[in-house]
């Protein structure tokens, strides 16, 4: 398809910038380049741009700390000083923390940020999760975390979720129940993992195959863009 092409090039030129941001030796400097080109990538997205920024989310009394890149609400109320924004939650849509090589004490983190958020006042709260352009855990790893097993026979990963006969009590414990998304970008461990609910109030995360993955990050910024985009009905 053809369009694949462009959304391949997207990729491709992603990870390029990754690759060629490594000569810079300020590890601060390196990693806000990277997080720019990123929020710079993913407003490729649509049209109008989707609105991204970095900052804080708050609720007028605490707030979340530093996160690398938000999603906001369109014409959402923004206070910046400088290149930092200060949003309040219920105008938030969504937020990335991007990691150049991500470590489990990465995963750990980032489940304290999407707590934080979600225990800060609103009524409404932003999905929150992890993409990296390299990973310092194995496919087997990531996978067993997020709640899948190997099955050498069919050389695939699967939920015993959803197998219909399995017991809830013997479903796979998940380790990061609090992102709602995990995305690897490095060859060998191509993932994009997003949480769904199987049945009522219970959650497993779903691993998406398609390729390039980049077009399965822009549909999902697209699925909460465009809808908070659209006029209200008269």
């Amino acid at each position: 398809m053809k369009f694949a092409e462009f959304d391949q090039y997207s990729e491709d030129l992603l990870l390029a910038q990754y690759g060629v941001s490594e000569i810079i030796t300020h590890e601060l400097m390196k990693g806000e380049i990277r997080e720019d080109f990123l929020k710079f990538t993913l407003e490729s997205c649509s049209d109008p741009i989707p609105l991204f920024v970095k900052g804080t989310l708050s609720d007028g009394i605490d707030d979340a700390g530093q996160l690398d890149i938000i999603l906001c609400k369109p014409h959402s109320h923004i206070r910046k000083l400088g290149d930092q924004s200060f949003v309040e939650k219920n105008d938030a849509l969504c937020v990335i923390e991007v990691k150049g090589n991500c470590t489990g004490k990465d995963l750990k983190g980032a489940v304290a940020k999407a707590i934080k958020i979600r225990n800060l006042q609103g009524d409404t709260t932003p999905i929150f999760g992890v993409i990296c352009y390299r990973v310092a855990l194995t496919l087997n790893t990531i996978m067993n975390r997020f709640g899948h097993s190997f099955d050498k026979s069919t050389n695939t990963y699967y939920d015993n979720a959803t197998d219909p006969n399995e017991a809830v009590e013997n479903w796979r414990n998940i380790k990061y129940p609090d992102l709602d998304f995990f995305i690897s970008l490095e060859d060998g461990k191509k993932v994009f993992l997003r949480k769904s609910e199987v049945a009522q109030g219970k959650y497993r995360f779903v691993r998406t195959f398609q390729a390039p993955l980049i077009r399965e990050m822009f549909l999902m910024i697209r699925s909460l863009w465009v809808p908070a985009n659209q006029a209200p009905a008269p």
